[in-house]
């Protein structure tokens, strides 16, 4: 059994301008465990996710929800964001500040 610990592949579109690391490690890309071809335009037809759409950043193992993202697909063109319903909860959850986290707690009686 070969276990890697390699960044998940990418889905880079061909003209697309490389990013600093520094710029990039801020940013959260969508990653999916799946992807179709989006037939909707015209040929060439692009990689879309198909599925759950998690948060990760460039560099880390796991999206933000805690998932193990080996095999996963990065979608370099696509920034995570909460309005698609098929974003991850969690993910969208964790993406937000820590004082925004705060309000979304459960509130203990004392």
């Amino acid at each position: 059994m070969s276990t890697s610990t390699l960044s998940p592949p990418t889905v880079r579109p061909p003209d697309a301008p490389s990013r600093s690391a520094e710029s990039a490690a801020d940013t959260l890309y969508v990653i999916s465990t799946h992807k179709v071809r989006d037939r909707s335009g015209t040929p060439p037809y692009r990689w879309v996710p198909y599925g759950v759409e998690h948060a990760w950043q460039p560099g880390a193992h796991r999206t933000l929800c805690g998932q193990w993202t080996s095999g996963w697909t990065v979608f370099w063109e696509r920034r995570f964001s909460a309005n698609p319903p098929s974003a991850c909860q969690e993910c969208i959850e964790a993406s937000l500040p820590v004082e925004s986290r705060r309000r979304l707690d459960p509130l203990r009686r004392s």
